[in-house]
């Protein structure tokens, strides 16, 4: 993706299609519905939409995975309806995501990370490797290499698993979930077992 058009989207604000290579393998079927907000080294902040129209996401997504953007779609279109009734209608942000984006203010993705790690914050990121989803707090930032207490994750839901937590290269990480609704639950149900 070129820098000028990533940065033509971000100062239109516009809803887009995101499509992944890794993800999508170039059928263009799959994927993320949002509005980028602005780019971090070699991410995108992408403010994402669920399938009614809430606000689901920020997410990271690696410039360099991905294949095309689309805008201007009939998809686009209805969602942004479905959108702005969700917005007259107060429900566009049921688990006040946008409350989090302070954090998200930071303009350095180095500090972001951090703050997440510092604040013991649960992230979900997928790599190009296994395409799989790594759920848990960052428990370890490095610079290029990232660890999720996938363990704690993993034991949350029964699943015993004898293998150590991952190191995640980020050379290998194509989109990275910062602020959701499913880490909100998560990290909501740590809190309570405290």
């Amino acid at each position: 993706m070129s820098l000028i058009h990533i940065s033509s989207y971000i100062q239109e604000a516009s809803l887009v299609e995101i499509y992944s290579k890794s993800r999508d393998e170039y059928q263009y079927e799959d994927f993320i519905l949002g509005i980028i907000i602005m780019e971090l080294n070699d991410y995108i902040l992408v403010k994402t939409y669920d399938e009614s129209a809430l606000l689901d996401t920020y997410t990271l997504l690696r410039k360099d995975d991905i294949s095309k953007i689309a805008t201007d779609t009939d998809y686009t279109s209805v969602f942004e309806a479905y959108i702005r009734m969700n917005q007259e209608n107060d429900v566009l942000d049921p688990f006040n995501i946008q409350q989090l984006d302070n954090i998200l203010q930071l303009n350095d993705f180095d500090e972001i990370i951090q703050a997440f790690l510092v604040n013991n914050r649960v992230l979900t990121v997928v790599t190009d490797i296994d395409d799989e989803s790594h759920v848990g707090r960052i428990i370890d930032y490095r610079g290029d290499n990232i660890v999720l207490d996938e363990q704690q994750y993993l034991r949350s839901f029964g699943i015993i698993d004898e293998n150590d937590n991952p190191v995640i290269s980020l050379e290998d990480v194509t989109l990275i979930d910062l602020v959701s609704k499913a880490n909100l639950l998560y990290e909501n149900y740590l809190n309570q077992e405290k």
